[in-house]
């Protein structure tokens, strides 16, 4: 029999959370952030679930790119992070893959030759990140060279990213955001400057495209809101069962490096889940799970591909009883909370061997 740990993906919220995002930046087109294997709801299943719902894809590489041509999706799909060497440009043209360029070494490849179709081009210019992006003096000249290309489909459109979007107070939200409406001005093509955080909270700056990532997946991009209060829906859920429950003797240290010793004879369940399956290496004792949807807590240290929690809440439990690690009754953000990582950390760590199934 296969392990019992499984995450479970709701279409019904994914789409929901579409419709939420959608309402918050209604004048704006919504371009669906799936790099990094769709925030680690799976790439593939993810695009083609949101197609008939978003206006565009937003990915890392031309590998993931490639990999939605290959599944059907027909949106426009944009490269974030442009292209790592010449040969790209020819895939994107004959892909019809959006490239955002933020070097001069990418513009440069444009002169390279073999390109048979013309190139629809983002410039990206440093607001105040410090990432990617060209600097203001940079971006005036690198969008003239765009502008000019024969290579380039135009008007190429400009974005920038925010740093500090997740913290509403921060003076660099002001600055970034005045940079950019200064670059801008009187400036032709589509414009594009918010992620999931500035979605929320700078309506002023949707500008013609938002590019919402975290949030598209039922979690709150702010440490002081929830994903609740946002109206969001977790899309992942995470659930395994218990393997083994055992009455303790007072005095028995559970795990490895034997840190946690019983204060009382007790009941002690075994979970079919470790940090081989999440990144849970770091979970603190008193973690939350729920078994049997009953709030219970983790004692000892998380093993490879098990975890021990205290069942005293919960004495009436037997083999085979289902567990939670997050989802209905138990939010992701309370559980990362008891760990060093995340909420990308532990949606993106979730390990291959724990098996996907869609509702």
């Amino acid at each position: 029999m296969a392990r019992a740990a499984c995450a479970l993906l709701s279409m019904h919220h994914l789409i929901h959370n579409v419709s939420v995002l959608k309402n918050h930046a209604s004048r704006a087109q919504c371009m669906a952030m799936v790099k990094a294997n769709a925030y680690g709801h799976g790439l593939r299943s993810v695009a083609l679930r949101l197609e008939p719902y978003v206006d565009s894809f937003g990915v890392a590489s031309i590998d993931e790119a490639l990999a939605l041509r290959r599944v059907g999706i027909k949106l426009p799909i944009t490269l974030m992070e442009g292209v790592f060497e010449p040969s790209e440009l020819i895939i994107a043209a004959q892909e019809n893959f959006h490239v955002v360029f933020h070097h001069e070494c990418q513009i440069s490849w444009l002169d390279q030759g073999g390109i048979q179709e013309p190139i629809t081009a983002w410039l990206k210019i440093d607001t105040g990140l410090g990432r990617l992006g060209f600097t203001e003096r940079e971006s005036w000249v690198s969008y003239e060279r765009l502008s000019q290309h024969k290579n380039i489909r135009q008007h190429c459109g400009i974005m920038s990213h925010l740093a500090c979007a997740d913290q509403p107070d921060h003076p660099l939200n002001n600055l970034q955001m005045k940079r950019f409406e200064h670059f801008i001005q009187e400036l032709p093509g589509p414009k594009s400057l918010c992620n999931s955080a500035g979605l929320f909270l700078f309506p002023e700056a949707h500008y013609d495209i938002v590019r919402p990532g975290i949030a598209l997946y039922g979690v709150s991009p702010f440490r002081d809101r929830t994903a609740a209060e946002l109206g969001l829906k977790s899309v992942m859920s995470i659930h395994t069962q218990l393997i083994s429950v055992k009455q303790v003797p007072q005095g028995t240290s559970i795990g490895y490096g034997a840190h946690y010793i019983c204060s009382e004879d007790m009941p002690v369940g075994v979970v079919a889940l470790g940090y081989g399956d999440v990144l849970l290496r770091t979970a603190r004792e008193g973690m939350p799970v729920l078994i049997n949807g009953v709030r219970c807590h983790v004692i000892g240290r998380v093993s490879m591909d098990m975890m021990t929690v205290d069942l005293r809440a919960c004495p009436y439990a037997r083999v085979g009883d289902p567990v939670t690690l997050w989802g209905e009754g138990l939010s992701l953000e309370e559980v990362t909370a008891s760990t060093s990582h995340s909420v990308y950390d532990m949606l993106t760590g979730v390990q291959p061997r724990v098996k996907f199934h869609w509702q």
